[in-house]
């Protein structure tokens, strides 16, 4: 039984759950859930860690996905190859496997298959923004073809949203995450880049972004122009004399995100 601060109900977690195999290593996951038996099917949320897409580790999110579950959601914090192991696509492969692995299993866990959601922080939110937006692409070998890796929105935090932008002051994790020996790293920036999936999509984003974050706020606006222009249903909180560490700013934040998940995945509680 998980014990955490804003707990609405006791949370069951189960750790370190193999939901796929890539690149010769295990996938893992850390599941939370409500521990009383459930007679309704939940929604389903999928939590990606951040740490320039070569750190940061699933744990990260144990405290948001323990208090996320709490309000009657099944939550799965996920790994992931970070750069280091392997270039982009495998970070994104690696999320959809997550997301397929959840679908497949989602009775065992009262999950509506119908019912999912991202939630990535900074190169986490980058890669919630491209499983958002990028259905039958990028789905990898990682298993569960059977199920479709599709969410039903999507939620991202201090997030770069275009890779091609030289300006942003991430040039050497960006060449990592592309690869450094890829033999056009300018094609891959773009087909890295989530704001150039947004036609014809209709997945309803929230986006987070400090004003003061280090990746400049400039990011999120043009995503937002980029979701505006295609029709896309979208949110755009700036959250003023905040950085780059969003999530944890303020009260109001996790507020404003679980208002936003109840609003798609459990419309009678919004």
């Amino acid at each position: 039984m998980v014990k955490a601060e804003g707990l609405r109900c006791p949370v069951a977690a189960q750790s370190n759950v193999v939901f796929g195999r890539a690149g010769g290593k295990d996938l893992l996951l850390d599941l939370f859930r409500p521990a009383a038996a459930q007679d309704e099917l939940l929604p389903a949320l999928i939590f990606i860690h951040g740490g320039g897409w070569g750190g940061g580790n699933k744990e990260s999110y144990h405290d948001l996905a323990a208090r996320v579950a709490s309000r009657g959601y099944v939550c799965a914090c996920v790994s992931y190859r970070l750069s280091g192991e392997a270039p982009f696509p495998a970070a994104v492969e690696d999320c959809k496997c997550a997301v397929r692995w959840l679908r497949a299993h989602a009775p065992a866990y009262r999950a509506d298959p119908g019912r999912f959601a991202v939630w990535g922080h900074s190169a986490g939110g980058h890669l919630a923004a491209m499983v958002a937006l990028t259905p039958g692409q990028f789905e990898g070998e990682g298993g569960w073809f059977e199920q479709s890796s599709a969410v039903q929105c999507a939620l991202c935090f201090s997030t770069p949203f275009d890779l091609t932008d030289t300006t942003q002051g991430l040039e050497g994790i960006i060449r990592q995450f592309v690869g450094p020996a890829a033999e056009a790293p300018e094609k891959v920036r773009a087909q890295a880049s989530p704001i150039n999936y947004v036609a014809g999509k209709k997945t309803p984003f929230i986006l987070f972004h400090g004003v003061e974050d280090v990746l400049p706020i400039g990011q999120s606006d043009r995503f937002a122009a980029a979701l505006r222009e295609a029709g896309v249903p979208f949110e755009l909180v700036r959250v003023p004399q905040a950085g780059h560490d969003l999530e944890r700013y303020s009260p109001d934040i996790f507020a404003n995100a679980v208002r936003f998940l109840h609003q798609h995945l459990k419309p009678g509680e919004a």
